[in-house]
């Protein structure tokens, strides 16, 4: 039996499409693409690939359905899982039909990299275009920046120089 994981810096075809994205390479053991888990402070515990790479959700998408296609997979490429091969490393980890492919999700929201995301650890995909967010394990929700605190307001000096 082999094992398969995410190896970052090769190209996956996608529907007929090229997409700069993790491909599978091949390991021994079993059949599986591996999510991991990777403590962000910023963003708390998220999903990555086994290789580091930041994994994210789209807003757009339903459960079971992409919306995301075309120049959208290009920027945004789906995490495409081999036939035979499953997905492990989270609970609720599971794949979609896309096409004549299967995309790792996680509760059925479909898993994707970002392409500006360029090495391990990196979270530039964050909240771009407002739609798109680092996935967190749990899948209830879009992991979000905690808010910056607001700069404490000084009260105006007394007498404030107007002659009284």
């Amino acid at each position: 039996m082999r094992r398969l994981s995410i190896a970052a810096g090769t190209a996956v075809v996608l529907a007929g499409v090229g997409v700069a994205a993790s491909s599978v390479s091949a390991h021994p053991s079993s059949h599986a693409v591996h999510v991991k888990t990777r403590h962000v402070t910023t963003y708390g515990t998220i999903l990555t690939t086994s290789n580091g790479r930041t994994l994210y959700l789209y807003t757009a998408d339903t459960k079971g359905h992409s919306h995301c296609s075309g120049s959208c997979a290009v920027e945004w490429p789906p995490l495409i899982v081999p036939k035979g091969a499953k997905v492990s490393g989270v609970s609720g980890l599971g794949t979609i039909k896309r096409g004549h492919k299967r995309q790792a999700a996680l509760h059925g929201k479909p898993l994707y990299r970002f392409s500006g995301d360029t090495a391990a650890g990196q979270v530039r995909g964050q909240g771009e275009d407002g739609d798109w967010f680092v996935a967190t394990p749990s899948g209830a929700g879009h992991a979000r920046p905690a808010p910056k605190p607001s700069p404490t307001k000084s009260s105006p000096p007394s007498g404030g120089g107007y002659g009284y």
